[in-house]
């Protein structure tokens, strides 16, 4: 009987429906898009696929829902799949308001990206759209995995990976790797500067997307922080290698490391930077330039003692590599090096007075030239002015473009400051990447491990 009458009363529902002209307008949701900010990532894009061809869309029409989250509609607009403007494309592409917030639920951790994410589009409340002679009341537009398929800034990399040795340990390790290489230089016929990025402790993984996302390396390929390269043609622009191990860079034969022992990853990240070198003989290889963040900037430093000579700039950021294992040999050779340090005072994830700020003050005794330490005071936001950041955040000022000043050149007392890090322009250079630019190794050595 309970179904009898189930059926009747959707019988009446759909000929009232049809009575007063009111329709359900399907859409199937295509793709997320994934914008990564200096302090959060987020999904303000959402592709869907109408069932009929609509010329587009008023955005005030629209409700959109993401994990649980209500959205402002900014455009609409028609497009491909993926989301690119198509004037003749049969998708929608939704623009949303920028979401604020670090770590929106977009990861599972571990270096691995949801897919159980939803997303909800509808029509408002009281609002009808009309399509030619048709009226629509309702929008069916709904999906709760929306992050199987996404598209972001990560998609302008070639993916690859890279099977070699461990270091202190027997088998084998494969590191994913990620690298922009510009149409305009690739094919220019010129050498061209290689910037090479090692991800901090929470971007290991097997997906090179999280590397690329999770601290807005991405910003590396962008206009303003590429118009500070320049080729050996003349063009701007500079090739990117961002390459990703398992776990994390620290990991030691025996266990966690800060120094004490070689990471587990250190020949084979070597040979898969020879690797690629190989693959793209129009990289200058005299001007490849080595950095990361907080793990990965304890890599490259790591990285610097085993290979001497062989980068022909390094700028770790919030670098965890302990000072009191770096002995007065390695100093003596890190002295040769060109160096350019970042980090905040108020971190507290990596204490840069016990690592950094020794590390800094003994390179001076040793009489190194070319060694500069931008030392922020905290971490202020410059996507929304006035925010304070985590203070272990420092490469948020490295990929706004904001490290323009160094400590001066001293055993004394750090001044930490906020006015780009200190009071000097480290060669007479506007910023971190134009020195970057501005440094050439004369002859790259074949180098051999210390260890």
């Amino acid at each position: 009987m309970n179904t009898r009458k189930s059926l009747l009363l959707a019988a009446l529902a759909m000929a009232f429906a049809v009575a007063s002209g009111a329709q359900t307008l399907n859409m199937t949701p295509q793709v997320a898009g994934i914008t990564t900010y200096e302090a959060s990532t987020a999904v303000n894009l959402i592709v869907v696929k109408p069932e009929i061809p609509l010329p587009g869309l008023d955005p005030s029409l629209l409700t959109v829902n993401t994990n649980g989250t209500e959205r402002n509609v900014l455009s609409v607009y028609r497009s491909d799949a993926r989301g690119a403007f198509d004037p003749e494309g049969e998708y929608l592409a939704l623009g949303l308001e920028k979401a604020s917030g670090r770590r929106l639920g977009l990861t599972k951790g571990n270096g691995v990206w949801k897919d159980e994410y939803s997303v909800k589009v509808g029509l408002k409340k009281g609002k009808v759209l009309k399509v030619g002679k048709q009226k629509f009341t309702a929008i069916a537009c709904e999906t709760d995995k929306a992050l199987k398929d996404f598209v972001s800034e990560a998609d302008y990399f070639n993916k690859g990976t890279f099977t070699g040795m461990y270091t202190g340990k027997a088998g084998e390790v494969t590191l994913t790797y990620a690298a922009y290489e510009p149409w305009s230089l690739k094919g220019d016929g010129k050498a061209n500067p290689l910037v090479i990025w090692l991800h901090g402790g929470g971007e290991g993984g097997v997906d090179v997307s999280i590397t690329l996302l999770g601290n807005e390396v991405v910003s590396l390929i962008r206009p303003q922080i590429q118009s500070h390269f320049t080729t050996e043609g003349g063009s701007d622009g500079a090739y990117v290698l961002s390459v990703q191990c398992p776990t994390m860079w620290m990991g030691t034969s025996k266990g966690f490391g800060h120094g004490d022992y070689p990471s587990l990853y250190a020949d084979v990240l070597k040979s898969c930077i020879d690797h690629y070198l190989e693959l793209n003989p129009d990289v200058d290889r005299r001007r490849v330039y080595l950095g990361g963040c907080s793990n990965g900037g304890y890599m490259t430093m790591h990285m610097l003692m085993r290979n001497p000579r062989y980068f022909a700039a390094a700028y770790p950021t919030c670098e965890a590599y302990m000072d009191q294992y770096i002995s007065d040999t390695e100093i003596a050779a890190l002295a040769e090096e060109n160096i350019w340090i970042v980090q905040s005072y108020d971190d507290t994830t990596v204490d840069p007075k016990t690592h950094c700020i020794p590390t800094f003050q003994r390179l001076m005794k040793a009489g190194a030239k070319n060694v500069w330490m931008s030392m922020f005071e905290s971490v202020e936001g410059m996507d929304n002015p006035g925010q304070k950041l985590f203070g272990h955040f420092s490469w948020c000022y490295l990929f706004n473009d904001a490290v323009t000043h160094s400590q001066e050149q001293t055993t004394g007392e750090v001044k930490p400051s906020n006015d780009g890090g200190g009071s000097v322009a480290p060669q007479g250079h506007a910023n971190i990447f134009e020195w970057m630019n501005a440094q050439v190794l004369a002859d790259p050595e074949i180098t051999h491990p210390r260890w």
